[in-house]
């Protein structure tokens, strides 16, 4: 008898859903369900539903509004579902073929409420895996305030008990972003769920090349940033009740609190830099004043672990307006590409890297009719075809570099090249071989794999 129901979205990706569909037909353990979610009419999607669902015991199907947000889909599954455990995934995700028989190994041994395996993140980035979820993954009793998991509240492939939405009642907000972050802290916090690590098993999640853009609805901006802030403010309240009614005194310098302050800090770091030019101005002074807060609650020594971990970042330039940002790229990045259909895909690639400080100049032959994802950001500049590149670098502010293929850039690229100390004249030379380094089929291929 099935005791896990693997409740898989499906959003009409149907090379991706085979992917993970076949994954679970791989597993060790054949006592579980497959609950498919799927979001909209997608011919493909419908046939190979249909197709897995007649061929399999287990295998069934349930229909979501078209414009549901994955989190939506997730809480329409887990209502449906009928087992004991719940693990969410996404079409074009993939778990390692020992995952549900370790699953199910540790949760008998433990009984935990959250089962935390290692993740892999594959995609047009070079691949790795977490070391967060790695140093998780081998503890057999996870703290709610250890540094790892307050690091990775975000993750997917995490299993839970249905009873948190049965008994508890809870549901992941319906929202684009954050959802993991905001269903696992109220498992922690609210419900004092119990967590174990599971070693033995994989959860490959695909993070999708950067020109696949933001899903529906999970564009950066004010509403988005305010939960995340909201989420985070909630997560130190429950950091210094805590430590209040362990040791009946407050003093901010505790361990727990400082981490937990840390990885605040190191989240809205992260979203400041790839979603700076998403956000408004308005949302950027919020930032500022949020940072300043957080700030003169750290302790020296956090700060310096701060610096050291954004090593890359100079962090005066988070108080920037986006016209001031503009005024002072320190890369000038020129395309010699003439087929529009491949600019969106690159330009969507650049503005959600973790590197802000650059200008694009783009020919007007390949950004006519096409939609771009920031029209009016004020770092592009589209200039006529006839003169191109001498107009370019004639007002090129940063160090100019030619950009011949529109292959979408890893996001690592121009953070590492801003860093680099080398006379500008190299600079062209290493934008070549950085680009050729983190090409993910030239790391795949090293390793002896394929790209799928």
């Amino acid at each position: 008898m099935a005791r896990i129901t693997v409740v898989v979205t499906a959003y009409g990706n149907t090379d991706g859903l085979k992917y993970t569909l076949e994954s679970l037909c791989e597993q060790t353990d054949e006592a579980f369900d497959v609950l498919i979610v799927r979001c909209g009419e997608h011919a493909g999607n419908n046939e190979l539903i249909k197709s897995y669902c007649d061929e399999y015991v287990g295998f069934s199907c349930v229909s979501a509004p078209e414009d549901a947000l994955i989190p939506q889909a997730r809480n329409l599954g887990a209502q449906t579902a009928a087992t004991e455990l719940l693990l969410f995934m996404t079409e074009g995700d993939y778990l390692s073929p020992e995952s549900v028989e370790a699953f199910m190994k540790a949760y008998e041994e433990t009984k935990a409420d959250v089962l935390c395996p290692r993740l892999y993140i594959s995609g047009e980035n070079e691949p790795y895996y977490s070391p967060l979820e790695d140093l998780l993954a081998t503890v057999p009793h996870i703290g709610r305030f250890d540094e790892a998991l307050m690091g990775s509240l975000d993750h997917e492939g995490r299993v839970y008990k249905k009873k948190f939405f049965d008994l508890y009642g809870m549901r992941f907000p319906e929202r684009p972003a954050f959802y993991n972050t905001a269903f696992l802290t109220e498992c922690l916090y609210r419900c004092d769920a119990s967590a174990t690590g599971v070693a033995g098993a994989i959860y490959d999640f695909r993070n999708g090349a950067f020109a696949n853009g933001f899903r529906p609805g999970e564009e950066p901006n004010t509403e988005n940033l305010a939960f995340a802030v909201s989420l985070y403010d909630a997560l130190i309240a429950n950091v210094r009740t805590w430590i209040e009614e362990e040791t009946g005194a407050f003093e901010g310098d505790e361990y727990t609190f400082q981490q937990a302050l840390f990885e605040y800090f190191t989240v809205l770091t992260d979203r400041f830099y790839r979603y700076f030019w998403f956000l408004t101005d308005a949302d950027i002074e919020t930032l500022k004043n949020k940072y300043e807060a957080l700030s003169a609650l750290m302790t020296e020594d956090r700060r310096k672990r701060i610096s050291t971990a954004f090593a890359d970042i100079r962090f005066p330039s988070m108080y920037m307006s986006h016209e001031d940002a503009a005024k002072l790229p320190m890369v000038s990045l020129l395309l010699d590409i003439r087929d529009g259909g491949e600019l969106p895909a690159f330009l969507t690639s650049l503005y959600m890297g973790r590197f802000p400080f650059f200008e694009v100049f783009v020919p007007k032959c390949a950004a006519q009719g096409v939609k771009l994802p920031l029209p009016q950001a004020e770092n592009l500049h589209v200039l006529p075809d006839q003169g191109f590149f001498a107009a370019a670098r004639a007002a090129a502010v940063g160090v100019p570099i030619n950009v011949k293929s529109a292959q979408p850039l890893d996001p690592k690229i121009l953070s590492e090249l801003a860093t680099t100390r080398a006379p500008a004249a190299l600079y062209q030379y290493l934008f070549a071989s950085k680009r050729k380094k983190y090409s993910a089929k030239t790391y795949l291929k090293k390793k002896g794999m394929a790209m799928r």
